[in-house]
């Protein structure tokens, strides 16, 4: 039998950018989670979407050690700047 899953949730993160602009009717946000699932399996999902509404995107991607979302993360943070999103409080 084999043993239950090892949680790491101190492992776990959640990091989230918005991009407003009222006046051009832009509310978007890009969300990133890196957590794991009910096999103990490392998770990075990548959702997208209007802000206030359920994401029009998402994308899950398993990972072999939490280690391997960092590169993913720089690259995200880079591209978010380069497209004027702004770092928000995540919200869950």
């Amino acid at each position: 039998m084999a043993s239950p899953p090892r949680y790491e949730l101190e492992r776990w993160w959640v990091r989230e950018w918005e991009k407003v602009l009222p006046e051009e009717g832009i509310f978007r946000f890009y969300r990133l989670a890196l957590e794991q699932n009910l096999w103990g399996e490392w998770e990075l999902t990548t959702s997208w979407g209007r802000i206030g509404r359920r994401p029009s995107r998402v994308l899950v991607r398993v990972l072999e050690d939490p280690a391997a979302a960092a590169p993913i993360l720089e690259n995200v943070e880079r591209v978010r700047r380069k497209r004027e999103y702004v770092p928000v409080q995540a919200t869950g």
